[in-house]
């Protein structure tokens, strides 16, 4: 039961993990609004900064994701970032319950980005 509320009600986590390059300059924060988000790298000069993962449970909108990789990289003073690795990855999973074993999958799904502020390296 407690499943199906879940399932219904359309929960899904976000989780972040957001460090800078080593040797990358520091760069003042920005706000999310300034940050622009690209699906492939832009072909114009610029210094990145560092990588933002997202590690996403569930299935939440697009809109949140982008939100959340605009914020990650306004914290590390970025103009835009661009996504490297948009997966998802499927675990089997085996456990039992009451009438005996259950075959089931469990849907992980990790975005990586790349942070950058506009200007020559």
């Amino acid at each position: 039961m407690l499943t199906a509320a879940l399932a219904l009600c359309g929960c899904a986590t976000i989780y972040e993990n957001t460090h800078a390059y080593i040797g990358s300059p520091e760069a003042t924060p920005t706000t999310p609004d300034h940050v622009q988000i690209y699906q492939a790298e832009p072909k114009v000069p610029k210094v990145t900064l560092g990588e933002i993962i997202l590690s996403i449970d569930g299935n939440p909108p697009r809109q949140k994701i982008e939100e959340k990789l605009k914020k990650a990289g306004a914290k590390l003073g970025a103009d835009g970032v661009f996504v490297t690795s948009d997966r998802t990855h499927v675990y089997p999973t085996v456990y039992w319950d009451y009438w005996g074993p259950v075959n089931d999958e469990v849907w992980h799904r990790m975005v990586v980005g790349v942070a950058f502020k506009n200007g020559n390296k």
